[in-house]
C-alpha cells in the first residue's frame, strides 16, 4: 500500500478539474454545496488518488467541513479497511445488522463530527444515499410521529420524492467513484439509505446490487468487527489502521 503522505485540496485542484456548488440542499434558504473533482485517467493510479479513503477523510477534512459533499466521479475503489460493504439487503440475510438488511434508513449522521466516505466501483441499480438538510430530517421525524402506522419504507416513498422536488435533498452514491460527506453541524447534512422502488418493483429476479464500500474512522476502531460478521480479513491493513489511530488520538487523546 502507498504510504500516506499529507496533501491538500490545492494540490488536487492544481491537476484536476473541480466544479463547486454542485448540489442544492436547501434548509429554509436556497444553498448550494459541494464539489465534484474529476481526476484525469492518467493520474488515477498515482498517489493520492490510489490511496485509501482514510487519507482523503483526513487530509481533506477542512474542505469536507466547508463544502459538505465532495465527489470524485469514477475514481477506482481502494477497499483498504472498509468498515462495511453494503449490497442488496437480501444478500445480507445472514446478518443482524439493520445497516445491511434494511432497504431504507431513517436520516442520521454516522459519527459526528467525523465525515464518512462511500466508494462504488460499479453503478448501484436498486439503492442510493439520500443526503438531506437538517430541516428535511426534522420534517421526516415529525411526519413519522404524526403517522405511527407507516414504516420507514412507506415514509421514504412519500418524502424522498417531495424532498427532491423541493431541493431539500439529493440522491447520491449511485454511480462509480468516491463520495465524502460531512457529519458535523456546520453544513447540517444528514443521510440515509433509500430504495429505488421503481427499479426494485420492475426487477424479475432476486436483487443483487454493487457493493457500496463505507469508510468511517470511528467505525473502523470501534465497530469494525461487529458491522458485518462475514467481513473477513481481506483488504485489512495494519499500517493504515495505525495511521487512523494516530490521527484520532491527536484529535482526541481519550479516543484512541
Amino acid at each position: 500500500m502507498q504510504r500516506r503522505v499529507p496533501f491538500t485540496f490545492s494540490d488536487i485542484s492544481g491537476e484536476c478539474e473541480v466544479e463547486t456548488e454542485c448540489f442544492r440542499v436547501d434548509d429554509g434558504r436556497e444553498r448550494r454545496l459541494g464539489a465534484r473533482v474529476r481526476v484525469p485517467r492518467e493520474l488515477r493510479d498515482r498517489y493520492p488518488y490510489n490511496g485509501s479513503a482514510y487519507g482523503f477523510l483526513q487530509e481533506l477534512r477542512s474542505v469536507i467541513f466547508e463544502l459538505g459533499i465532495v465527489v470524485f466521479p469514477d475514481l477506482p475503489v481502494n477497499r483498504t479497511n472498509h468498515t462495511l460493504a453494503q449490497r442488496a439487503p437480501n444478500e445480507h440475510s445472514y446478518s443482524q445488522n439493520p445497516y445491511l438488511t434494511d432497504r431504507c434508513q431513517s436520516p442520521h449522521q454516522d459519527t459526528p463530527p467525523y465525515p464518512t466516505a462511500f466508494w462504488l466501483d460499479a453503478p448501484r441499480r436498486f439503492f442510493a444515499t439520500w443526503v438531506l438538510s437538517s430541516t428535511a430530517a426534522e420534517a421526516f421525524y415529525l411526519f413519522q410521529q404524526a403517522h405511527p402506522a407507516l414504516d420507514v419504507e412507506d415514509i421514504h416513498r412519500r418524502l424522498v420524492p417531495e424532498s427532491l422536488a423541493a431541493h431539500t435533498g439529493v440522491l447520491l452514491n449511485q454511480d462509480p467513484g468516491l463520495l465524502l460527506i460531512d457529519n458535523s453541524a456546520h453544513c447540517a447534512l444528514y443521510h440515509a439509505r433509500t430504495c429505488r422502488f421503481d427499479a426494485v418493483e420492475a426487477a424479475d429476479e432476486a436483487l443483487r446490487d454493487s457493493p457500496m464500500y463505507a469508510f468511517n474512522e470511528v467505525g473502523l476502531l470501534e465497530h469494525f468487527r461487529s458491522l458485518d460478521e462475514r467481513r473477513g480479513s481481506e483488504d485489512l491493513c495494519d499500517d493504515d489502521l495505525a495511521d487512523v489511530k494516530r490521527f484520532l488520538h491527536a484529535e482526541s487523546p481519550d479516543r484512541a
